[in-house]
């Protein structure tokens, strides 16, 4: 079951993604980021209470990890309402496990392996080859592709504090650890939303059912991680940028260039690797 439960994850955490993407097109990033840590929340608190074991460090921890999300879920989603998904997810999926991987080296002195180090030296032409292979400097001279880097990076930055902040939880409590991660960022988000009503309603449903998705997807992934083959249920969960990427930019239309393709490959690649190695 191991291996079905990750391939369903892999796919319920990619079209998480798709969905948002392609409705920040239409609706506010910071009303989608909310409604998705809304129904993060529901999913995950349903999760919770039929899977896992209460525990009080839960609480600091959980809470924490949601300041993170916030972040990454809003400059993630304002990424990808202004750049391509083939710049926008690889790039934050590749900067999220890097830097997870430094922080868990400076707090937790975590070992870096063989596994690890080859993550990293293709982690690094990857970004560059995602971008276009060229300069940064001409990528970032580039308003919409540079704003996609820099907003990916970012939600790399959000993502891995999240992560960091959720590897601290005991394990038994850990779908306590996604709910209250989902509280935590949408209050975080809520000030920051104007209060002015709109009209585009069943863009706030779809947003509610992504974040639902996800947590299904995170849960999922954890179970798949209790099995004899975990290290390949990693690997096959690390691979969800792909789902966004391929079916979001078919729906939008994105041309893809060669270069962009072997760099959206390898920076999946790296993020297998790096994973695969921290586990």
């Amino acid at each position: 079951m191991s291996i079905t439960f990750s391939l369903i994850a892999m796919c319920l955490l990619g079209l998480t993604h798709f969905i948002n993407g392609l409705v920040s097109e239409h609706y506010p990033p910071i009303r989608i980021a909310l409604y998705t840590h809304i129904g993060g929340c529901i999913i995950g608190l349903g999760c919770a209470l039929a899977l896992s074991d209460w525990h009080i460090e839960a609480i600091l921890w959980g809470m924490l990890a949601g300041t993170g999300s916030a972040l990454g879920a809003l400059l993630l989603y304002r990424g990808l309402s202004i750049a391509p998904f083939g710049i926008v997810v690889p790039v934050s999926a590749v900067s999220m496990v890097m830097i997870s991987l430094g922080l868990s080296f400076i707090f937790l002195g975590e070992q870096l392996n063989i596994w690890i180090w080859t993550g990293v030296v293709i982690a690094l032409p990857a970004i560059w080859l995602t971008a276009g292979g060229k300069a940064f400097t001409y990528v970032l001279g580039q308003k919409k592709a540079g704003a996609g880097l820099i907003l990916g990076v970012g939600a790399g930055i959000g993502f891995a504090l999240q992560l960091h902040f959720l590897g601290q939880i005991p394990e038994q409590a850990a779908f306590y650890g996604i709910a209250l991660c989902m509280l935590s960022g949408g209050i975080c988000l809520l000030p920051f939303c104007s209060r002015k009503s709109s009209n585009r309603k069943h863009y706030a449903f779809f947003a509610t059912a992504a974040g639902g998705i996800s947590a299904l997807g995170l849960t999922l992934y954890a179970l798949s991680r209790e099995g004899q083959l975990a290290i390949v249920s990693i690997m096959i969960v690390s691979m969800y940028p792909l789902i966004p990427v391929i079916f979001g930019s078919m729906m939008r239309k994105e041309a893809i260039s060669n270069t962009s393709k072997i760099g959206i490959g390898l920076s999946i690649v790296a993020t297998m690797l790096i994973v695969a190695g921290t586990h």
